[in-house]
């Protein structure tokens, strides 16, 4: 062996040496990056879902807001309980007239019955 073939050799050796390091270096960073990878995956649908959430939460606290307020359903029951009121009083009333039209139909009825009688 010539001291060039030598040269040629131990420039083989350290270049397969370098090539093997660099492997066993890259194996080592994807094991220890490949769980974080997922994990940035997973982060990032899980962005996208908490940001799904946040507007449909403020979606319906304005939806809440536009809707009536206490005071508004307060009014609207004392409405309903004064048209309640007014309805009892109608109810008096047309019962009163419904006597009233009784007696309208006896007193007719007997006059009927007299005017049959004389023909």
């Amino acid at each position: 062996m010539t001291p060039d073939d030598t040269s040629v050799q131990v420039l083989i050796l350290w270049a397969l040496a370098l090539s093997t390091f660099v492997n066993l270096a890259t194996v080592v960073w994807n094991i220890f990056s490949g769980p974080s990878k997922k994990n940035g995956v997973r982060l990032d649908s899980l962005t996208v879902e908490v940001t799904a959430i946040g507007q449909r939460v403020s979606m319906m606290d304005q939806q809440q807001q536009s809707g009536p307020s206490k005071k508004d359903v307060h009014e609207l029951e004392l409405t309903m309980m004064r048209l309640s009121g007014a309805l009892d009083v109608m109810n008096v009333k047309l019962s009163s007239h419904g006597e009233i039209m009784e007696r309208v139909e006896a007193t007719v009825s007997r006059h009927e019955e007299h005017l049959l009688r004389k023909s």
